[in-house]
């Protein structure tokens, strides 16, 4: 199963921190497109895909960043996943990817979502945000992750609503994240829980 985010948020207090998060939204500019082929950046794309993972693979039992490089590059050519890219003063920095075709997700099941939210999913307003990727440099600030994830959901426009996934031990940074995005209070309905388990036994001692 896909993460649903891989933005490890880590928070600063203070007027210069403000102040330091200000003018580099300022330098952040995001683009949707329909298809990325251009060869540098599917290849700036993807090691940052493989990057924002990687901290993540010993901190839950879930696979996470689940795309293999060929998979990866077909779905940053499939148009019926939305890319939205975030460029700092020109450079690649961070990838949101959101789709109404939840039918071409391996891991989510369709028809559970058009029965849930049946007159949305007519009006083929039922988004899943597969993933938002930011480079491990930017992490330390939380304006790459908002800015690009703001633009990305405005962009669906005024009703609608947004699907994620995530792992119950990344859950608590989530919510107020969106919240943060949005600027307004997010509603949030847990649908289901995977839950993994492991039973630790061993061979009985015996008895003297």
């Amino acid at each position: 199963m896909e993460q649903a985010v891989a933005i490890r948020t880590q928070f600063r207090c203070g007027a210069g921190t403000a102040s330091a998060e200000a003018e580099m939204a300022r330098k952040i500019e995001v683009r949707e497109k329909s298809v990325v082929d251009e060869a540098a950046e599917v290849d700036r794309l993807w090691s940052i895909y493989d990057a924002a993972f990687a901290p993540l693979r010993a901190a839950t039992p879930m696979r996470h960043g689940s795309y293999e490089r060929a998979e990866f590059e077909e779905l940053l050519r499939d148009g019926d996943f939305r890319k939205y890219i975030a460029y700092v003063e020109g450079s690649v920095a961070g990838l949101c990817v959101i789709t109404t075709r939840l039918d071409k997700i391996p891991w989510v099941s369709q028809p559970y979502y058009a029965q849930r939210f049946p007159e949305l999913a007519e009006r083929d307003k039922v988004f899943f945000l597969t993933g938002v990727v930011i480079d491990p440099a930017y992490q330390s600030t939380r304006r790459v992750g908002a800015v690009l994830l703001a633009n990305a959901v405005r962009s669906l426009g005024e009703e609608g609503v947004l699907c994620a996934d995530y792992s119950e031990n990344l859950r608590s940074g989530l919510r107020p994240f969106v919240e943060r995005t949005l600027g307004r209070a997010a509603v949030e309905v847990v649908l289901d829980r995977q839950v993994f388990v492991a039973y630790a036994y061993r061979k009985k001692k015996r008895e003297a």
